[in-house]
């Protein structure tokens, strides 16, 4: 009996033993699970953290503030300088040959450094590198100031085009981050007044600019502030750039995107892009070519074009994207690119001044009210961490349009007269409304894919 108690009790502090060592192996366990746990929810908050910022709930943010202020800049910047290149390469002596690939160089090195551009907004932080493209053409505007010479111009021009490549689709890639999902139409329209405003004063204010100049200390004097001044609001524009929410991406984030060459462009983005091509094919031709227009046909006070087209531009942009997003984008575009096709007829038939202006504030109308549309497909065809991507496919296609149309232009009017040309410029925006048939349910199903 003795023998079977102490056995008993031997078993029975051994199992004591043993179930002490299970809870606590229990406790342990469930503190470390309660790290975990934490852990986790302090990762699912960083998340949310970062998804807010990316997705802000109102419109109204200060980073679309800050956008919409470089927007603005940056066409002063451009506009001020770009419409005075071919004056200025008449005044370093060139033929007419090299003028032509002076002025179309610009557009050319951009096209060909998007290839750099998808890969550079995706691995980068975009708010950053728009700061240090900012300064690159403050650079080029500098070089263009103190050197004037062919060869140091062709130099610093191609500064200008690397600029001119990262720009447009690092400004359109941001607002996108900083507007809400359900109002991307009418922020981008909004978004567009700033470059309106800024492509409509810039132009008076170079020139401006160039006669001070030039009555103060000659010709050389003129140029050399003009560009000067183009630095100038170059370097300004790092201001608001640099109150711009930082673009958070982290290692995984940059990783998933894959190897450089995947982010040169998105097949997805590819449908607006071609519409756009061909949508600016024919708006080329407005800027390129309006004032030999007028000349030919003896239209006096033509001048006023451009401030008419931009008034209209900030009328509409905002109120069409506003209209869109009530209605819908079907409703929409097609009735605004009929509008546009018939401002290049009001063009292409004008014997007088006030059809010309008719014509200024139908193209206004119809592209104006269009682009939103294009553009808010682009920037949702992609996650947000890929609208880099998204935006530089759509700008591979509109500097491509802007290379195609004076180029088209010029061999029809060869052949005919600048009246035929702007009725000629109806065929491509035919062809965009064919496309956008097929376009609308691609994008709507790409919508779906993602879950948007």
């Amino acid at each position: 009996m003795f023998i079977y108690l102490t056995v008993g009790l031997s078993f029975d502090t051994i199992r004591n033993k043993h179930e002490t060592s299970f809870i606590n192996a229990i406790g342990t366990r469930l503190r470390e699970n309660a790290v975990v746990a934490t852990l986790l929810l302090a990762g699912e908050c960083i998340l949310e953290t970062l998804q807010s910022r990316r997705e802000p709930e109102t419109l109204w943010n200060k980073s679309y503030l800050c956008i919409i202020i470089a927007n603005f800049m940056l066409c002063v910047g451009h506009a001020s300088v770009n419409p005075l290149v071919a004056t200025y390469t008449k005044y370093l002596d060139t033929t007419p040959e090299m003028t032509g690939f002076l002025t179309g160089m610009f557009f050319a090195v951009a096209f060909l450094f998007h290839p750099f551009a998808g890969p550079a907004m995706t691995k980068l932080d975009k708010r950053k590198l728009l700061i240090w493209v900012f300064l690159v053409g403050a650079v080029a505007n500098i070089g263009y100031a103190l050197f004037h010479n062919v060869p140091l111009f062709i130099f610093f021009r191609f500064f200008s085009g690397i600029q001119y490549s990262l720009v447009g689709p690092l400004l359109m890639a941001l607002s996108g981050d900083h507007i809400p999902r359900e109002k991307m139409t009418v922020g981008l329209g909004i978004y567009g007044i700033g470059g309106a405003i800024g492509n409509a004063i810039a132009p008076t204010l170079g020139a401006t600019i160039l006669d001070f100049g030039t009555k103060l200390n000659g010709e050389r004097t003129g140029y050399t502030l003009m560009f000067i001044f183009g630095a100038i609001i170059f370097v300004l524009a790092t201001i608001p750039t640099a109150l711009i929410a930082p673009d958070t991406k982290t290692r995984e984030e940059i990783a998933s995107t894959g190897a450089w060459y995947k982010n040169i462009f998105t097949i997805h983005a590819l449908p607006p892009g071609i519409a756009m091509l061909l949508l600016m094919t024919s708006y080329s031709l407005i800027n390129t070519y309006i004032f030999e227009f007028t000349k030919e046909q003896s239209i006096a006070g033509a001048s006023v074009f451009y401030l008419v087209l931009a008034a209209a531009l900030a009328i509409s942009r905002p109120f069409s994207g506003y209209i869109t997003g009530k209605l819908g984008m079907t409703r929409i575009v097609f009735p605004a690119l009929a509008i546009f096709a018939c401002a290049m007829l009001a063009i292409g038939f004008s014997r007088s001044l006030w059809m010309v202006l008719l014509g200024a504030i139908l193209a206004a109308v119809g592209f104006g009210s269009s682009q939103p549309s294009l553009q808010a497909m682009t920037l949702l065809s992609e996650p947000s961490l890929r609208r880099g991507v998204a935006t530089n496919t759509m700008y591979m296609g509109m500097d491509m349009g802007l290379f195609l149309g004076p180029f088209l232009g010029g061999f029809v009017y060869a052949r005919s007269d600048y009246s035929f040309m702007y009725k000629a410029g109806v065929v491509p925006i035919v062809l965009a409304i064919v496309c956008m048939v097929i376009i609308i349910p691609i994008h709507k199903k790409r919508l779906e894919e993602l879950g948007n």
